[in-house]
């Protein structure tokens, strides 16, 4: 039995509570090396951008495991083949909701390979996990 859309999407979802939908726009090669982007640093670049929002907010905790925000990122190539990454983000709530928006615009500008301004909205509903599942399950990384 293979698994519907809807399946994958009642997946996603129970993965947690989430607070902001966010979106970054990726240059397709790197200003310094010359380096194309490829789907390895599609995906690294979105694992990369987690990272730093949970190191700089929980540090040792979530060095070791214990803390991080949960998430779940798509990698995309819309209009004109420009790559993006759509994130669905949720913090713990210990944690202030305006230290992680904070957080989540500093990392974004200690980062490589962004263009642009990261677009962060308030999550309401799963319409959005559904939208970040348009282009396939395969696309999906969840940090």
């Amino acid at each position: 039995m293979n698994p519907t859309k809807e399946d994958f999407s009642r997946f996603l979802v129970s993965q947690g509570s989430f607070d902001w939908a966010v979106t970054m726009n990726l240059i397709k090669r790197h200003p310094k090396y010359q380096t194309y982007i490829t789907p390895e640093i599609f995906e690294k670049t979105g694992h990369h951008y987690l990272s730093l929002v949970n190191k700089r907010l929980f540090k040792r905790q979530y060095r070791y495991g214990y803390m991080k925000l949960n998430s779940v990122f798509c990698m995309e190539y819309g209009e004109q083949k420009r790559p993006h990454l759509h994130f669905a983000i949720g913090r713990p709530p210990q944690i202030d909701k305006d230290s992680v928006l904070a957080e989540l615009y500093s990392s974004y500008k200690m980062m490589d390979w962004v263009k642009g301004e990261v677009h962060i909205t308030p999550y309401h509903n799963q319409g959005w996990i559904n939208y970040i599942l348009k282009t396939g399950f395969e696309n999906i990384a969840i940090h």
